[in-house]
């Protein structure tokens, strides 16, 4: 069986809202959307940066 690469995008945005979704179950009244909707985009922003930083690492190796 051949290893694929691993998404870094899917993997942090899969982590972010697990998380979330944890914090959310575990307490409840401490979540709202005003600080999960910017959480979330930080996460998929900074995520979506490693990703393409890993792309282009990956890319000038070839």
């Amino acid at each position: 069986m051949n290893r694929h690469p691993i998404d870094l995008l899917s993997l942090g945005t899969g982590l972010l809202f697990s998380i979330l979704a944890l914090g959310y179950i575990v307490v409840p009244e401490s979540m709202n959307l005003v600080v999960v909707v910017p959480v979330m985009l930080i996460g998929l922003g900074v995520s979506g940066i490693a990703a393409a930083i890993q792309s282009q690492r990956r890319s000038s190796e070839i």
